[in-house]
């Protein structure tokens, strides 16, 4: 894949001498912010998706938002193919990346369609305008009530 001249920018702004790693093919889903890679665990950078098991309400009713979180990126990236540049490793080994699927990044597509959260103690404060429209517009998770998911892993 040949660098364009923005990407060079880019990495010179923040300081890299050189490109990032990029993983690209075929995604199967963990969960709504992690997913594997053709061998590579990938946990999505900056944003946090409630945990597969995590529930929240609509007024009285429980739902399973952790499981509808995880179909949600299914959905969107559905049989295409997943481009994503790695920006760091977490604790548990896993690649911390960004990701795309037909162009679109699935990072923002998350957050904005209310299926995670802007991790910003994460590097997530990028995603914060995106938040704050899906919270506006009531979508995803931001149609209930819900416990952060740091909240709900600490809890469980």
């Amino acid at each position: 894949m040949r660098e364009t001249f923005f990407d060079m920018a880019e990495r010179l702004l923040e300081g890299q001498s050189s490109p990032r790693d990029t993983v690209v093919g075929g995604a199967r889903i963990i969960d709504g912010d992690t997913l594997n890679l053709d061998g590579t665990r990938i946990r999505l950078y900056g944003i946090d998706a409630p945990e597969s098991a995590q529930s929240c309400k609509h007024a009285a009713r429980t739902w399973a938002c952790g499981a509808e979180a995880t179909r949600a990126l299914a959905e969107m990236i559905g049989d295409r193919p997943l481009t994503c540049e790695a920006r760091d490793t977490d604790r548990y080994g896993r690649t911390v990346a960004t990701c795309e699927a037909g162009g679109v990044s699935v990072n923002t597509w998350m957050v904005r369609n209310g299926w995670a959260v802007a991790y910003r103690q994460y590097g997530g404060e990028i995603y914060g305008a995106n938040e704050d429209a899906a919270r506006r517009d009531g979508l995803g998770l931001w149609s209930s009530t819900f416990e952060m998911p740091w909240d709900w892993r600490k809890a469980h």
